[in-house]
């Protein structure tokens, strides 16, 4: 098996372990389900080619509702986790294109002092632009916006109030 069949296999036993994730499967079952299920490519694989074996799966999501039942008071760590990495990411890349914007105006107003600033949208960001003798110099930070966006993504992606609201279920009852 090379290289590229063995990422066909695990992007396909990923993309059904984000499913599981998202229907609330605990971490136990969904690593034994993804066991299997990558045994089985593996197995098809040989026979008929990675290609076709995962074609032939169908729906990870199909396949992760036929294997376990939802369960809504289960956080979703997982989605949690990958949501908040993605916002994060292009929030950063957001920032980034802002900073080219703003150091973009600055170049285009040519100073022949330093200048410093901040981007708008970006609260608690800092721009500055240096003129040298031999060309210029930019620094940039983007602040905690980023950050932010991430971690709200996170919580709300996991929803981590899920795991507080079993706990308190689950204690005991005093009747008398």
């Amino acid at each position: 098996m090379n290289v590229l069949d063995r990422i066909r296999i695990e992007r396909a036993v990923l993309s059904y372990d984000w499913w599981l994730d998202l229907r609330g499967t605990p971490r136990r079952r969904r690593r034994d389900l993804r066991g299997e299920l990558r045994a089985n490519l593996r197995e098809a694989a040989a026979c008929s080619g990675s290609k076709a074996a995962v074609a032939g799966l169908g729906s990870t999501r199909q396949m992760a509702t036929d294997a376990s039942a939802e369960d809504p008071t289960r956080p979703r760590w997982t989605v949690g986790v990958h949501s908040g990495l993605a916002a994060l990411v292009l929030t950063m890349f957001a920032a980034f294109l802002a900073g080219l914007a703003w150091a973009d105006g600055v170049m285009s107003a040519d100073p022949d002092e330093p200048v410093r600033g901040s981007v708008t949208l970006l609260p608690g960001s800092s721009m500055g632009y240096e003129p040298l003798a031999d060309g210029f110099a930019v620094s940039a930070s983007v602040g905690w916006l980023p950050v932010a966006v991430g971690v709200l993504v996170f919580v709300l992606a996991a929803r981590p109030w899920r795991a507080l609201g079993r706990r308190r279920s689950a204690e005991p009852v005093d009747l008398g």
